[in-house]
């Protein structure tokens, strides 16, 4: 799979202003419920009495008529129909699912159920399921209705549906939704509605303000499109959206929210299931505004390893990252991410005195049941701690969960047959001043990473021009300009008319004042694709400082034909024309700048300039 349309937007974007909580978490998910269950192991435990409690408490949230689970427990004889099945797979900790060991650290949402409950389930199905008294029973929880917490102030919604086929293996389609112009909004909460719970998995969410997923949805026939990258798309200022099964939303706060730039692009990446005939899914998300900026975003730092090789057979083979942060901070949330040959994780800090602190350990990894795990309390890192992760693999028949038999090698992929090796975590710097201490160090190492993960690659298949043409783009987001156009260049002797390379590579060009060399490759750009906005608005922008005033405007408005949301291009092809004396059309088109990025303060400044030149 090609990444390269991707990179350059997935690193330019890491940070935001950040501050310090001292205060106990506005913004947490409610706390779990608490442990339904007697003190000690009832003698004769009942329906009515003991069981019905604990199966509401925790099972019936999932397990209704309209719920993710296979078979409702509603009801007395919901329950004792399973019985059996219940008392095994609580005893054998299937049930409720939960991943993380509970010692290692304070999780909200822990679904863990106490020594008391899970033998109280055994005896009562050990001495034969009996009923009790069922008018004396409680009532089974009402499921959610609506929007959990009330009218949002924004829906959108992924459009047309999209036909998941009647069966195969599982799909990752990512489905792309415009936010309307306008101005710079905050979103302190987010529901996400991601069709029948009964082939949706999982559904994750991130925020694209460069357009290239756009480019991804276009290619591709149907609404959405495939895969289990993003497509440059990140985390909203750091923050984790998401949805799982019984996952409540949660209400946020003003200090926590985070940015939404208007006319940009929300991707909404879901996990679905065939279900053995063909479903319509289509989803919807509900925004709550904030009335005020945050002080308190985050940012995420993700831990991950491209070093992957499994061999058939292989039960236990570790892949491990680091990164030692350089201010203080607390971690507000971990997410682990493997596919199914995943079995171990254990991820810690060390302090600089030595300590250990855990963030999570698990100890049976299951693909089926990732998730977002957030601390109770948050886990404060002074400067110089470092954070591990180890992944251990297991490739053997032995493993419940590999999907081949007999097991196959499986390398590092981003497809669910393929492996990968990550922990997301979100982290709030104690100091706002140290946020860009912090981005420009994880940067570095987060570029640094991929760059090497390219160069391994390259050492495998060193005729690969969309592996040179990713890697020139790491070199030109370190500041290695030399080593970039050297990457593009090689790109392009494998394939002259790679287009991603052409276009890059003239724009480092351009960006050096060599410019008859760049507009050469911009204009192969534009023959390799005259119908993608971007080859244009590059190639005009370079015409555009040659001098050739009158070819820059015609890519200019070549561009805006088949993009016409593009900001930067009205403002370009503004600034030529407020200097070729066309004033009135210069002011139409920065006035078009400034309603698509009201937020960007040049375009409103050079707005007014013209204005007042025609006034004169």
């Amino acid at each position: 799979m090609n990444l390269r349309p991707a990179v350059l937007a997935a690193a330019a974007l890491m940070g935001g202003a950040c501050n310090r909580d001292p205060a106990p978490d506005p913004t947490a998910s409610p706390p779990a419920k608490p442990v339904v269950s007697p003190a000690t192991v009832p003698q004769t435990p009942t329906f009515a009495e003991h069981v019905a409690p604990i199966i509401h408490a925790h099972c019936t949230g999932c397990h209704h008529a309209a719920g993710p689970a296979p078979f409702p427990f509603v009801s007395y004889d919901d329950v004792r129909d399973h019985a059996t099945q219940i008392a095994q797979v609580v005893a054998d900790g299937q049930m409720p699912p939960w991943l993380p060991q509970p010692d290692r650290a304070a999780l909200q949402g822990d679904r863990t159920l106490d020594r008391v409950t899970r033998q109280t389930l055994t005896r009562w199905v050990e001495q034969g399921a009996v009923a009790g008294d069922l008018s004396k029973a409680p009532s089974p929880p009402t499921p959610p209705v609506g929007w959990q917490l009330g009218e949002p102030d924004l829906v959108l919604d992924t459009g047309p549906p999209f036909p998941l086929p009647a069966d195969g293996s599982d799909v990752y389609r990512n489905f792309v939704i415009p936010v309307p112009p306008g101005p710079m909004r905050w979103v302190r909460a987010v529901e996400i509605v991601p069709g029948d719970p009964r082939v949706v998995h999982h559904a994750v969410m991130r925020i694209d303000t460069t357009g290239s997923v756009r480019a991804h949805d276009a290619a591709d026939e149907g609404p959405g499109f495939d895969g289990m990258v993003f497509a440059g798309a990140r985390m909203p200022d750091g923050r984790f959206l998401g949805w799982t099964p019984g996952k409540r939303p949660v209400a946020g706060s003003d200090a926590r929210a985070w940015r939404l730039p208007g006319g940009a692009d929300l991707v909404l990446q879901v996990h679905l299931r065939p279900s053995g005939k063909v479903e319509p899914i289509a989803a919807r998300v509900g925004l709550h505004f904030a009335e005020r900026p945050a002080t308190m975003p985050a940012v995420s730092i993700e831990l991950a390893s491209s070093e992957i090789d499994l061999p058939p057979g292989a039960s236990d083979v570790h892949v491990r990252d680091r990164y030692t942060v350089p201010v203080d901070l607390a971690v507000r949330s971990v997410y682990p991410h493997a596919h199914y040959l995943g079995h171990r994780l254990e991820a810690w800090a060390e302090l600089p005195d030595g300590r250990r602190r855990w963030l999570v350990e698990i100890r049976d990894w299951d693909f089926d049941w990732q998730d977002e795990y957030r601390f109770v309390q948050p886990v404060r890192l002074p400067r110089g701690s470092t954070v591990h992760m180890d992944w251990s693999f297991d490739n053997s028949a032995a493993n419940p969960h590999n999907p081949v038999s007999p097991p196959q090698r499986v390398v590092y992929g981003v497809e669910s047959t393929d492996e990968m090796a990550e922990l997301i975590i979100e982290v709030e710097p104690d100091r706002p001043q140290d946020l860009a201490v912090l981005d420009r160090h994880y940067r570095k190492k987060w570029l640094g990473d991929r760059a090497d993960q390219l160069e391994r690659q390259l050492r495998a298949d060193p005729a690969d021009p969309d592996a040179h043409a990713n890697l020139g783009a790491f070199r030109q987001l370190m500041g290695d300009a030399p080593a970039a156009i050297a990457a593009y260049e090689a790109a392009l002797r494998n394939d002259a008319d790679h287009l991603q390379a052409n276009l890059e590579l003239g724009i480092v060009l351009s960006a050096q004042g060599r410019l008859p060399r760049a507009v050469a490759h911009l204009r192969r750009a534009v023959a390799v694709a005259p119908s993608q906005a971007g080859p244009h608005l590059s190639l005009a922008n370079a015409l555009r400082k040659q001098g050739h005033a009158d070819e820059a405007i015609e890519h200019y408005r070549k561009a805006l034909a088949i993009d016409e949301g593009a900001a930067g291009a009205h403002n370009n092809l503004a600034i030529v024309l407020e200097a070729s004396g066309d004033l009135d059309g210069a002011a139409e088109h920065f006035e078009r700048a400034s309603q698509l990025q009201p937020a960007t303060a040049l375009f409103g400044k050079n707005l007014a300039r013209v204005q007042a030149k025609r006034r004169r």
